[in-house]
């Protein structure tokens, strides 16, 4: 189960995600320093910070931190999402499509894993 967050803390985790749908990922990283700083093994906050990093094209940087954020939460489908769209930005679809596999074994109502996984399975002809 992933990790709960107190909510002014899972009020900030939501401004991260915010941020990165909107671009700015100045605020966003700050936001999930912001996080970290009380919750240093937050898994899901961690991946969102791998994300941003990733549209920053700090992709090995990313891809650590993805790693330790998997390592800190195994059963977040947020930790697992992020790792499938860390790989299919580096154009890796095999690993991708796993990990999303993954993530909507965690999270099967997720209409976004969903529409990424049958993306990646298009792209991928695994129909």
């Amino acid at each position: 189960m992933p990790q709960q967050l107190a909510p002014k803390e899972a009020a900030q985790f939501r401004q991260v995600i915010r941020s990165y749908e909107d671009k700015q990922y100045k605020r966003g990283l700050k936001t999930a320093d912001l996080i970290l700083k009380k919750n240093p093994k937050h898994g899901d906050t961690m991946a969102m910070k791998a994300l941003i990093l990733n549209s920053q094209s700090k992709t090995e940087e990313a891809f650590a931190l993805a790693k330790e954020a998997l390592t800190a939460d195994m059963k977040s489908h947020i930790c697992w999402h992020v790792y499938g769209l860390l790989y299919r930005s580096n154009k890796n679809f095999e690993e991708a499509i796993k990990a999303h596999k993954f993530a909507l074994k965690l999270e099967p109502e997720s209409a976004q894993i969903q529409r990424d996984l049958a993306i990646l399975q298009i792209q991928m002809r695994d129909f």
